[in-house]
């Protein structure tokens, strides 16, 4: 399933909503264009959404489904709702007020035992061009995946996607006085605040070749990994950690792995050599 709320609290409640029903949230936005094209993305069976949102009205992004016909049961979940009855005539299937997370579970929990599957989760999961499966894939603590990870994601871009790379300097000194194994700690004491901005459907890779890390955000408005440099960049001030982050950030603009391949290697040198704190390429 989808949430689309521009609350990361409320998204977060939701979420912990649904996993007691059974269901998965495959990803998360703030916005009501992207969570239609999440829906058609990963073919989820439901979407939670308010109507109050960032980029306008949600009554805008009910028709959109509608029109394209979408299979995902539609539950808005808001605090303002004037005409609950336009609301399921435009096609949400239950409209409930917040805070009522309980009655919001008791829905969830029947949307649950009465969807069908729309394919398998390789289905569900994949981009629309057809791409080889990958094994299964092993994160660290901080929800790093492998280096060796990183090309099938890259290959699974869609117009739209982000490539952001952040590479941590200024560690040198500190590796010479306590070693690498703290060091290593640091760069993933900063992995572990760039996963927290991260939305579920976002990937973060090890970069060796830069000293850091590459986030794939999937999804999302021009804005996005700005928004995403700016939360980190907090995030690693606010935890006193050692060193400091650059970034770079590219957008994948055609289809075809080509152009997300290359658009993560612009951003990837863009990280590893540009003097500023964070650039887009």
């Amino acid at each position: 399933m989808v949430v689309c709320d521009d609350d990361k609290v409320v998204r977060a409640a939701v979420s912990s909503a649904c996993a007691d029903a059974g269901l998965e949230v495959v990803a998360e936005t703030n916005s009501g264009s992207d969570a239609a094209e999440m829906v058609r993305r990963f073919g989820v069976d439901v979407l939670v959404m308010d109507v109050a949102l960032s980029d306008g009205s949600g009554e805008h992004t009910l028709a959109t489904l509608e029109a394209d016909d979408s299979r995902a049961s539609i539950i808005v979940f808001t605090a303002y709702a004037p005409d609950p009855g336009k609301l399921r005539r435009l096609g949400a299937r239950d409209v409930i007020e917040k805070p009522d997370l309980e009655l919001l579970r008791d829905v969830l929990a029947g949307v649950s035992s009465s969807v069908g599957v729309n394919g398998t989760e390789a289905d569900r999961r994949a981009a629309s061009r057809d791409v080889e499966q990958p094994p299964k894939l092993w994160r660290s603590p901080a929800g790093v995946s492998a280096h060796q990870d990183l090309t099938h994601s890259l290959l699974r871009m869609e117009p739209g996607d982000a490539v952001l790379a952040v590479t941590v300097v200024g560690l040198d000194a500190l590796e010479a006085d306590v070693g690498p194994l703290l060091v290593a700690d640091c760069r993933l004491a900063v992995a572990g605040v760039l996963r927290d901005e991260l939305r579920v459907q976002d990937l973060l890779h090890e970069a060796p070749e830069v000293g850091g890390f590459v986030a794939i955000l999937r999804g999302g408005d021009a804005r996005s990994a700005g928004a995403v440099w700016s939360r980190l960049s907090a995030g690693v001030s606010n935890a006193n950690l050692p060193g400091e982050v650059k970034g770079a950030a590219s957008r994948v603009d055609t289809i075809g792995p080509k152009d997300a391949v290359a658009r993560a290697v612009d951003a990837l040198h863009a990280a590893a050599l540009g003097s500023p704190s964070f650039v887009s390429v």
